[in-house]
């Protein structure tokens, strides 16, 4: 039986301006990292960052969690980690992956290369891969107008629009002067949130007829009604919410869904994403990675579960690293011409942004 060091940091960034998600403003950005050592004293490390009314846990109860969970000894109860939050799943997963170099811990995936970190550096197999990254924009008129002309100019191929906290006919306005920026070169993406009773969802799939929309994520506050509006209207549906408490993929109202929005930091690693992957495959769905708004830390590692999850690359929702002042990550996650390029070093967290508040040693048997 071998031991693992560990130390557990926390963390808070700001945020350049509040953020709204699901109704609720954000102004900094909490959570944890743990680091795992080996021996030698090299280590990988993992963010666990639950947000609210996104996650059932608070960070607090994550981290209270996790602390019991690494007092424990693996080797004697190795499922203990299944019962574990997402987040937490999410964090340790993490960290034990990047150290160990596993990619099979309770889960055989799919590999379109293989990782290998040696002394910090990440060998060519994936350092020069790209993944291409779907712009992300909330705001007014106004603000969408220069946001779309930005994001013409960084050559995104792809760009989600928040909507569903407007009235209806003022998100298809935004939509009408998005198009006309982007034309037919920058797939266009909603997200509604579940802001909308069928009367406003209907009246919104009608109005977006002409604008080739990919998908419309959770159009609807009551799920039970999707077939009934894409029967009404056509209308291409994403899910995303609604799979966070859904863990059966079988109740589903498949024929209405175009695509799955899948949150590995929600569903809880690279097993619960498998699932929803394996599942999009099989009905010929869309899946698409995205993150929880994390750190540069852990959206450099829902990068690689994109490149190591999914068959068929597609645009991944990664760009919430814009939304910090600092980033804990170091080499920065940073986007260009459209893509997240996987750095040549692995990125670490930068020390100056973390307390640490915990440490101790973790009985494994690795």
């Amino acid at each position: 039986m071998n031991s693992c060091q560990w130390e557990l940091y926390k963390y808070s960034l700001p945020l350049k301006n509040p953020v709204r998600l699901l109704g609720h403003e954000l102004k900094q950005r909490k959570g944890l990292i743990l680091r795992l050592y080996d021996k030698a004293g090299n280590f990988g490390e993992g963010e666990i960052s639950p947000l609210p009314l996104m996650h059932t846990e608070s960070l607090s109860q994550a981290e209270i969690q996790l602390k019991n969970f690494l007092s424990k000894s693996f080797h004697k109860n190795p499922y203990f980690i299944k019962s574990l939050y997402p987040s937490v799943r999410f964090g340790f997963e993490m960290a034990w992956r990047t150290l160990f170099k596993k990619f099979d811990l309770d889960l055989e995936v799919y590999s379109s290369g293989e990782l290998i970190i040696e002394k910090g550096k990440v060998k060519n197999y994936i350092s020069l891969e790209q993944i291409p990254v779907n712009a992300l924009i909330t705001g007014s008129v106004d603000d969408l107008k220069h946001q779309c002309e930005q994001i013409k100019l960084d050559e995104f191929k792809a760009v989600k629009i928040k909507v569903g906290e407007l009235k209806v006919y003022e998100d298809l306005k935004r939509l009408e002067l998005a198009k006309k920026i982007f034309g037919n070169k920058i797939t266009l993406r909603v997200d509604a949130n579940r802001g909308w009773e069928f009367k406003q969802a209907k009246e919104f799939a009608m109005g977006i007829r002409d604008f080739n929309i990919e998908y419309c994520e959770e159009p609807l506050r009551n799920i039970i009604q999707l077939e009934k509006l894409h029967e009404h209207t056509g209308i291409k549906v994403a899910l995303d919410e609604t799979l966070w408490s859904n863990p059966n993929p079988i109740k589903l109202p498949n024929s209405a869904i175009s695509a799955l929005i899948l949150k590995p930091s929600i569903l809880g690693g690279w097993m619960n994403t498998s699932l929803w992957v394996n599942h999009a495959e099989k009905y010929k769905i869309k899946a698409v990675i995205s993150s929880g708004m994390e750190s540069g830390l852990g959206l450099n590692w829902i990068a690689l579960t994109n490149l190591f999850l999914l068959k068929k690359i597609t645009p991944a929702g990664l760009d919430s690293a814009k939304f910090f002042k600092y980033d804990l990550a170091d080499p920065p996650f940073s986007i260009s011409k459209g893509n997240y390029v996987f750095p040549n070093s692995w990125p670490v967290a930068k020390k100056k942004y973390l307390n640490k508040i915990s440490q101790g040693n973790w009985k494994t048997n690795g």
